[in-house]
C-alpha cells in the first residue's frame, strides 16, 4: 500500500488536487489561465524532493505548507501566488484521503474477486464430496465440502457488494473552505468545487460541507473489518479441519513448524489471517472514534490508521488467496470422520422414518434412548436400534442399513452449491467497473 499511502504517493495526489483546483478557478476567471497551466504542468513529485519538503517542514511545522512552500520555489513567485488559492488544508487532506481509501478499496475488491474465482472452482470440484457437518463443536449431519466452501464464497460476495456500495456513495472530495461557507472562494465557490471534483474524475460534491464528520472513514474501516473477519471465519474453519485429529484439509505448508519438534508443520497462512483480522478490527475502532469531533472540525485524528488498516488488509487477502490456492482436500479423511460416531449422525433420518409409524415426538424419544444405549454399552448405533423393541417393530435390519448410509443423506447440498454458483456467475456477469478517477 506504500504506492497509495506512502509519502511520495501522497505528495502526488495532493499536487493533482491542487492542479485540478487551479484549472477550475481559471475556468471561472478567479486566477489567470497561465498560472493554472504552469501549476498543472509542474504538478510532478520529482520537482519537490522529499529532503526539501522535510527541510521546510522543520521551519514551518506544517506538512502541507511545507509541500506548498517547496513547490512554490519551483513555480516562481508570480505563479505561486495562485497556488492553493482560497483553499484550506483540511479540504485538501480529506480529498486526498478519499482518493487513497477508494484506491485501496478497489485493490481489495480485485483481490477478493480472485479469491471468489478460487472458491468457485472449489465448490464445483467438491459439490458432492461428503464431509461431517458440525454444530457447537459436535457432529451434526453430513454436508458436502462444496456446501461449506459456498458459505465462504457467498460471504465474500456480500463483502464485495458492501464495498462497491461504499465506492458508489463515497465518490467525491470537498472544497468548502475553513468552516464550510466557501467564503474564500467567493460567489463561485459551488462551481469551483464541482469543477475541481470533475477534474479529479469524481462525482458531484456533497450537498453540504462534511469536514466535521467522519462517517465516510468509519464506514470504510468497518467494512474492511467485516471482510477481514469473514476471511478469519474461513481461516479458522481451515485451521481446525487441518488439525491432526481431523486431517480433512491441509495448507501444504512444508516450512519448519517448531524448533524442538521436527515433525510439526504449522498452519501459517490460516493463523496469519486470523491475527491480521484482529488488528484490523481493533484499528477500525479508531476510525469510529473519529466520528465524535469538535464543532465544525477538529485535529483529533491519526491519518496513519488508514494506511495501517489498508496495509494489514492487503496482507490478509494475499494470505487468504495463497491459502485457498494451495489448499489440499482429503476426501478419504472426511469419509473416515463421517464414520467415527458409528452411525449416530444418522439419528435424524432414523427418527423421521420411524416417525411415519409412531409420530415424530415418540420417535425422537426412542431414537434418543437408542443413542444413549449405544454410548453406554459401546455398541453400534444399528445394534442399539435393533435392540429396541419399538424400533425393531417398524424398521428391519435391511431398512436400517440403507438409512444409516450417510452418502445418501446429503439432502439438497449439491443442488444448493449449484444454486450458489449460479448466483455468483450472475453477479460476475453483471458487474460494473467503478472507476478510480481520471
Amino acid at each position: 500500500m506504500n504506492d497509495i499511502f506512502g509519502e511520495r504517493a501522497t505528495v502526488a495526489i495532493i499536487m493533482d488536487i491542487e492542479a485540478a483546483l487551479a484549472r477550475a478557478q481559471a475556468a471561472q476567471g478567479i486566477i489567470p489561465q497561465a498560472a493554472a497551466d504552469v501549476i498543472s504542468a509542474k504538478a510532478q513529485p520529482d520537482l519537490v524532493p522529499e529532503a526539501a519538503i522535510r527541510k521546510n517542514a522543520d521551519k514551518v511545522g506544517h506538512p502541507l505548507v511545507a509541500l506548498l512552500t517547496t513547490w512554490s520555489e519551483v513555480l516562481g513567485d508570480d505563479v505561486a501566488a495562485f497556488l492553493h488559492f482560497g483553499a484550506t488544508t483540511p479540504d485538501i487532506r480529506l480529498t486526498t484521503q478519499i482518493i487513497q481509501m477508494r484506491e485501496a478499496m478497489l485493490r481489495f475488491s480485485t483481490q477478493m474477486l480472485r479469491i471468489e474465482a478460487i472458491l468457485m472452482r472449489m465448490c464445483e470440484t467438491h459439490r458432492s464430496t461428503p464431509m461431517m457437518g458440525r454444530t457447537v463443536g459436535r457432529h451434526a449431519l453430513p454436508i458436502t465440502f462444496g456446501l461449506k466452501a459456498s458459505t465462504w464464497m457467498l460471504e465474500n460476495r456480500r463483502n464485495l457488494e458492501r464495498m462497491h456500495g461504499w465506492l458508489e456513495r463515497t465518490n467525491t472530495g470537498v472544497l468548502a473552505g475553513a468552516v464550510g461557507t466557501y467564503a474564500a472562494l467567493g460567489s463561485h465557490g459551488f462551481d469551483v468545487e464541482a469543477q475541481t471534483m470533475a477534474e479529479l474524475g469524481f462525482g458531484p460534491p456533497d450537498a453540504a460541507d462534511w469536514k466535521g464528520t467522519r462517517d465516510k472513514h468509519a464506514e470504510w474501516g468497518c467494512l474492511i473489518a467485516i471482510a477481514a473477519k469473514s476471511m478469519a471465519r474461513m481461516a479458522q474453519d481451515i485451521f481446525l479441519l487441518q488439525g491432526d485429529d481431523f486431517g480433512e484439509l491441509d495448507e501444504g505448508n512444508q516450512e519448519v513448524g517448531s524448533s524442538t519438534m521436527p515433525h510439526k508443520s504449522n498452519p501459517r497462512k490460516a493463523t496469519a489471517i486470523i491475527g491480521l483480522s484482529r488488528q484490523i478490527s481493533h484499528e477500525s475502532g479508531v476510525l469510529l472514534d473519529w466520528m465524535v469531533s469538535i464543532y465544525e472540525r477538529d485535529q483529533i485524528s491519526n491519518d496513519s490508521s488508514l494506511a495501517s488498516i489498508a496495509t494489514h488488509m492487503e496482507k490478509l487477502l494475499a494470505a487468504a488467496e495463497g491459502l485457498l490456492d494451495g489448499l489440499i482436500v482429503n476426501p478419504e479423511n472426511m469419509d473416515r470422520n463421517l464414520g467415527r460416531s458409528g452411525g449416530l449422525i444418522m439419528a435424524e433420518r432414523i427418527m423421521f422414518e420411524l416417525g411415519r409409524a409412531i409420530g415424530k415426538h415418540k420417535a425422537h424419544a426412542q431414537v434418543r434412548e437408542a443413542a444413549k444405549q449405544c454410548k453406554a454399552h459401546h455398541v453400534s448405533f444399528k445394534q442399539a436400534l435393533l435392540d429396541s423393541p419399538e424400533v425393531a417393530k417398524h424398521l428391519t435390519e435391511a431398512q436400517l442399513d440403507g438409512l444409516l448410509d450417510h452418502r445418501s443423506y446429503l439432502g439438497l447440498a449439491p443442488q444448493a452449491v449449484d444454486r450458489a454458483l449460479a448466483y455468483i456467475r450472475t453477479c460476475r456477469s453483471h458487474a460494473t467497473t467503478i472507476c478510480l478517477r481520471s
